[in-house]
């Protein structure tokens, strides 16, 4: 009976199988196609026999119609770092709905693109010519998008500078200021204060208060309200003739901060195409300058690394170690601030009331303090290699329009222009040419401006021209030096001065490195004697931060011999001292003294970076100066100092370590070291970082980071972000373990907060003991404990406790006698 039924049941199967291009689907699979499945969709590109270079772009969504297989829709998931496709094609992908596959399992898209399925390997291939493939570009723009820090927080920039001149008579003078800039934020909106108080502690004191304003500049949009001195309206734009004074007004546009646009890379894209995964290798006059690698597809080459200019390079496609292809591109990647090439049109319109300040020039004219309305607008852009801004504004009765130029005539050429007309006649051009001439050992700058003011404009006339360059005779021979120069004409004040310096490297070896100073300046303004100094000087610079100059100076009708000494140092708080002496040798000192000299210290400590300069000057003055500034961040609870100033945002790593234990934090590859609990390191805003916390290369102590370890910011404006990692600082110990009668617990596992060991048969152990938990026991009989407990309050990195003695266990030898359960 079951030899008669068993070919029954084969005819009964292979009659419920169907056949599908070739391929024989089973009852059972046809059933699941039925109801749809999700496969893989890799890019093939036609003419390559291996498939391993094919990538992943997106998933499939196939079913079965009956006897026909069909495409119910397919997505796309590209990244950057695939090959991507072209328009065309994509859009034949994105609108797929239902097409079925044709005999050969092929669903034809384009001429250059086809869809073919494997049903064996369950997965579907965007088979395509070189020309279907599109090209992955580099993102020139970026929107920083939300705030990491949602909560109110505030940074605090100070700025100290106390200056005392003592002189011969026992007199003095005295004069300090201290400038303040407050920003404070929720998230996205900002609040912006910046002053000055100015002769403190003196019966002189003032204050003054430049900008008190709101600002949200996100997505894009920038919008602002509130008081500003014209000191800071310059950023919008060239407006050269807006007089001194307070501005209590509004702006908005899209010229932001929010979208940052990356301008370093070339403004024509160097594209490769490579027909598998391999290296793109960039070459100037023979000389390798990049190596890149790139999937298959067309990829826009990373341009930030080549230096700025415009110039030929070569590419060069390598797959499997064979050069495929090279060809010639040109990359135009020139200098430019702001948005970059491509940005699209920026704007920002502006306007409010003007409080101007009283002005005067030298007697020719005068004008009081005035009210007024101020209305403009502001637009930068660029075109091609061809860069510009404009500005229209009115007030008080003047209409004036301002542009800016940029021009790179050629490679090694540059213009700029700027230029000013008004209503009252008034008018302004400032010129300037800069060239790197041919050879690459020189380079020549040319600036003129000539500005004419009419009846209404609180600004001077000016008509002043220089010229200036660089020799680099090293490029001919090595022992020729580097010549600067650099000659200025006011005609409107009838001086002029020239400067000629010299440098030339006399000595340079693993001991020391000897240099030669040379100069020459001479002034005359028109209405007093020519006056013309001269100096010569021999400056060693030796290892380990040590430099020394002797030399000679020639001015005010009489020579003097120069000494100088530095040394720099790599930590501590005091990280420059120097020192100098001078003394007339020859000629008519006149009434100034024969000695003079003075000291200096750079200092950088945790809560300002400055510098304290005492000097005695030939006129028998005592000069004494003081700078600091630093910055503090507060964050709720969280507040910390700190004596970098080097933007209005920040993060506060609150590490909770105790005494002077040190961690590191890489910012964005940037290596900065933490100390003590609390560290703050304020930062630019309009930025993301990526921060790691990691141990500290210059410290012996070990932490555990457990959380908290990376984290990703994104800062606006006075957004102080606040670290809190858990931190187990770890101390190595080794030592001998005994019982109350001093006998040895050998072979036994012992514990503490983090761990355990095994003591060997001299009962010695080395354990990692988290110093907050500073204690080892160990687990006998039944739950009974016997506890150490160490002394590590001074301990770091590693420590040998000797002889310890676990309390609670009388004897070692009686456990072990007594057959009592332990751990071993």
């Amino acid at each position: 009976m079951v030899l008669s039924l068993t070919p029954y049941s084969l005819s009964l199967a292979a009659g419920r199988a169907q056949q599908i291009g070739g391929v024989i689907i089973p009852h059972a699979f046809s059933l699941a196609l039925q109801d749809g499945m999700s496969i893989p969709l890799f890019i093939h590109l036609e003419g390559s026999h291996d498939t391993r270079n094919d990538q992943r772009i997106g998933t499939a969504f196939i079913w079965l119609d009956g006897g026909t297989l069909r495409v119910r829709r397919i997505t796309l998931e590209e990244n950057d770092d695939s090959a991507r496709v072209s328009d065309a094609t994509r859009e034949q992908l994105t609108q797929l709905a239902d097409r079925a596959f044709n005999e050969v399992l092929a669903i034809p898209l384009t001429g250059a693109a086809q869809l073919h399925l494997s049903l064996r390997q369950l997965l579907l291939q965007l088979v395509v010519k070189r020309e279907a493939l599109g090209t992955v570009l580099r993102s020139r723009s970026e929107d920083i998008g939300q705030s990491s820090v949602n909560t109110l927080s505030s940074n605090l920039g100070y700025n100290l500078g106390v200056y005392s001149n003592q002189m011969r008579s026992g007199g003095n003078n005295t004069s300090s200021f201290l400038s303040l800039n407050s920003v404070s934020a929720l998230r996205e909106h900002h609040m912006m204060i910046d002053g000055s108080l100015y002769g403190i502690g003196s019966s002189r004191q003032d204050n003054e208060l430049y900008k008190a304003m709101y600002e949200r500049d996100f997505a894009g949009h920038r919008f602002a309200a509130g008081m500003l001195d014209t000191w800071n309206l310059q950023s919008l734009g060239p407006m050269t003739a807006i007089s001194a004074g307070k501005i209590y007004g509004a702006s908005w546009g899209n010229h932001a901060s929010s979208t940052v646009f990356d301008n370093s890379q070339s403004a024509t894209p160097v594209v490769a195409f490579l027909p598998a995964a391999g290296e793109v290798h960039l070459l100037r006059d023979g000389r390798l300058l990049s190596v890149q690698n790139f999937a298959m597809g067309n990829h826009e080459v990373d341009t930030r690394g080549l230096p700025y200019g415009i110039y030929d390079i070569e590419v060069e496609i390598i797959v499997n170690g064979r050069i495929v292809s090279r060809h010639t591109q040109r990359v135009n990647k020139l200098f430019s601030q702001g948005r970059g090439f491509g940005a699209p049109l920026a704007w920002q319109v502006w306007g409010g009331h003007f409080n101007m300040d009283r002005w005067s020039e030298r007697g020719k004219k005068r004008f009081s303090k005035k009210d007024s309305w101020l209305a403009g607008a502001s637009a930068p852009g660029s075109l091609g290699l061809f860069s510009w801004a404009a500005t229209g504004y009115g007030y008080d009765k003047n209409a004036i329009g301002e542009t800016r130029i940029t021009l790179p005539l050629t490679g090694t050429l540059n213009l700029n222009l700027q230029n000013m007309l008004a209503s009252d006649r008034s008018w302004s051009n400032i010129s300037s040419i800069s060239a790197t001439l041919p050879g690459g050992f020189s380079s020549l700058w040319v600036n003129q401006e000539k500005t004419h003011i009419g009846d209404r404009l609180r600004r001077n006339s000016v008509d002043n021209r220089a010229i200036g360059g660089t020799l680099n005779l090293n490029a001919l021979w090595s022992k020729l030096g580097t010549f600067s120069m650099s000659y200025n004409d006011d005609r409107q004040y009838q001086s002029h001065y020239y400067t000629v310096d010299y440098y030339q490297t006399v000595y340079s070896g693993s001991l020391a490195t000897l240099g030669l100073r040379a100069g020459i300046q001479r002034y005359n303004n028109g209405y007093s004697r020519a006056d013309t100094g001269k100096y010569i000087a021999l400056d060693l610079s030796m290892p380990l931060g040590n430099w020394f100059s002797a030399g000679m100076t020639h001015q005010n009708g009489y020579a003097m011999a120069n000494l100088s000494a530095r040394k720099q140092f790599n930590e501590g708080a005091i990280r420059t001292v120097g020192a100098n002496l001078s003394r007339a040798i020859s000629g008519d000192t006149g009434d100034d003294k024969t000695l003079s000299g003075g000291a200096y210290t750079q200092f950088e400590t945790r809560y300002a970076n400055g510098s304290l300069n005492v000097n005695s000057g030939t006129d028998g003055y005592v000069n004494t100066n003081l700078t600091a500034n630093g910055s503090v961040g507060w964050q709720g609870k969280n507040i910390a100092a700190s004596g970098r100033s080097d933007g209005n945002a920040g993060v506060i790593f609150n590490t909770g370590l105790e005494d002077d234990g040190r961690l590191s934090a890489k910012v964005n590859g940037r290596i900065v070291q933490l100390s003590g609990k609390r560290n703050y390191l304020p930062l630019s805003p309009y930025s993301h970082y990526d921060v790691e916390l990691q141990n500290s290369k210059d410290s012996l102590d070990s932490y555990d980071i457990v959380s908290g370890r990376i984290n990703h910011l994104t800062l606006y404006p006075g957004n102080v972000a606040v670290i809190e990692p858990e931190v187990k600082q770890m101390i190595t110990v080794s030592g001998r373990i005994r019982a109350e009668d001093g006998t040895l617990l050998t072979h036994a596992h012992i514990n503490n907060h983090i761990g355990r060991t095994r003591t060997n048969g001299e009962g010695e152990f080395v354990m990692d003991v988290d110093k907050k938990y500073p204690t080892i026991d160990f687990n006998y009989g039944a739950n009974k404990t016997c506890e150490v407990a160490l002394e590590l309050s001074q301990a770091r990195g590693a420590v040998w406790v000797g002889d310890v003695v676990c309390k609670g266990l009388s004897s070692w030898t009686v456990v072990q006698q007594a057959g009592a359960e332990y751990e071993s």
